[in-house]
C-alpha cells in the first residue's frame, strides 16, 4: 500500500512514497541550470530514490505505486511488441538497470544481458530483483567507463534514462558509447510535448523526437511510437545504424 500522499512542492504536486530524507525537487529549475547541477548530487539523488519502494524507485511518485505498477506491466508489453524479434536469442546491452524493472524482462527473452547503473543502492536492488537468471551481468559504473568491446551486443536498450543525463557533453559521449556497442539502439523516454502541464523533476530534462535525432546521428531514427504512462508522454524509438 502506498503511503500518505506529501505536500513537498513549492507547486503544490502531489507526491507519493518518497524516500526518507528525500528532498523537493520540482522546483521549476530551467534546462539551463539542470544542465549546470553537478554530477555527485546526481548520483546521490538516486541512491536516494533508491530507497523508495518497489518501482517508485524508478517511476514518478506524482503517482501512486498502484498506478505505476499497472503502468510498468503496460509499458513491458508495448515495448517488448515494438521489439519483437529484437531481443530474443540476443546479447543485449541496457543502459541505466535501475532496480532490474525492465532488465528481467529482457533476459527471459535474450541469451546474455549485460547492464550497469551509476548508483550502488540501485544496482545492489537490482542484484536481489534479478538474483534467479544466470544470463544477466550487471556492472558499476557510467557506460563511458566500462570495458566493453565494440559491436558486441546485438541491441542497446535504454528505458527512460537520457532524460536523467543533465549535462550535454556527458549525454552526447554517451550516445557515441552506445553508437560503438550497436548497430540498433532502442530508447523509451519521456518526450517533450507542446502544452506540457505536469510538474518535472530538476533532474530530469525533456527532449523532443528531433533533438533525439540529431542527438543520434549518423544512425537513423526507423521505427517510433507514442505511449502514455499514467498521463505522461513517452517515446518508443529505434535508432540503427545507416
Amino acid at each position: 500500500m502506498s503511503n500518505p500522499k506529501q505536500n513537498i512542492d513549492k507547486q503544490d504536486v502531489q507526491v507519493f512514497d518518497a524516500a526518507t530524507g528525500e528532498n523537493n525537487t520540482y522546483d521549476l529549475k530551467s534546462r539551463e541550470e539542470k544542465e549546470r547541477i553537478i554530477e555527485e548530487d546526481v548520483r546521490k539523488h538516486w541512491d536516494i530514490r533508491a530507497q523508495r519502494p518497489d518501482v517508485q524507485s524508478v517511476m514518478s511518485t506524482r503517482h501512486t505505486l498502484e498506478e505505476n505498477k499497472r503502468a510498468t506491466v503496460e509499458g513491458q508489453r508495448e515495448v517488448f511488441e515494438f521489439l519483437e524479434g529484437l531481443v530474443k536469442n540476443k546479447k543485449v546491452f541496457e543502459l541505466g538497470v535501475g532496480i532490474g524493472r525492465m532488465t528481467a524482462e529482457i533476459a527471459k527473452r535474450a541469451k546474455e544481458v549485460v547492464g550497469n547503473d551509476i548508483s550502488p543502492v540501485m544496482l545492489e536492488r537490482a542484484r536481489q530483483n534479478l538474483k534467479d537468471f544466470d544470463n544477466i551481468q550487471l556492472l558499476l559504473g557510467k557506460i563511458t567507463e566500462l570495458d566493453l568491446s565494440p559491436k558486441s551486443f546485438d541491441l542497446v536498450f535504454v528505458s527512460a534514462v537520457l532524460m536523467h543525463i543533465l549535462n550535454p557533453r556527458e549525454l552526447r559521449v554517451t550516445i557515441k558509447k552506445m553508437q560503438e556497442l550497436s548497430d540498433k539502439i532502442f530508447i523509451l523516454e519521456h518526450t517533450y510535448n507542446k502544452g506540457l502541464t505536469s510538474s518535472i523533476s530538476k533532474y530530469s530534462i525533456l527532449r523532443k523526437i528531433e533533438e533525439y535525432q540529431k542527438l543520434f546521428v549518423p544512425y537513423r531514427l526507423n521505427k517510433q511510437k507514442k505511449h502514455r504512462y499514467v498521463g505522461d508522454n513517452f517515446t518508443l524509438m529505434l535508432f540503427e545504424k545507416i
